[in-house]
């Protein structure tokens, strides 16, 4: 009986928390990107202090920079992804065919040792 009405009450506070969800002001944001750019790790003084003149909460600035870690660390791998992409397209192929018979023995001949690679 009572379950009923605690997950109504539950779902009424759910509801005003996301309204009150408060979002950051622009001078905010330059003002914290701007400090991110000086360093991407937060110590305890400096983000009282951050907070405290752009009045927010120390937890606000913490999570805002936490949040921009992780899209920076994206950003980061999608970059480094893309390099090793097109890098590995200039490669010439390790599996030719000049390597795959050669009559040595049956090891797979890196491309510094394949004859029929000619490196620029």
């Amino acid at each position: 009986m009572l379950d009923g009405l605690d997950e109504e009450d539950s779902l009424e506070e759910g509801v005003q928390a996301t309204k009150k969800k408060m979002r950051l002001s622009m001078h905010q944001v330059k003002a914290l990107e701007k400090n991110f750019d000086v360093g991407n790790k937060l110590e305890p003084e400096r983000k009282v202090k951050l907070a405290e003149e752009l009045g927010l909460q120390p937890r606000q600035v913490a999570i805002w920079f936490q949040n921009r870690r992780a899209i920076w660390k994206t950003k980061v791998l999608e970059k480094d992804y893309a390099m090793l992409k097109a890098n590995r397209e200039k490669e010439p192929p390790r599996n030719c065919s000049d390597c795959l018979n050669s009559p040595s023995d049956n090891r797979q001949l890196s491309g510094d040792d394949c004859p029929s690679v000619v490196f620029n």
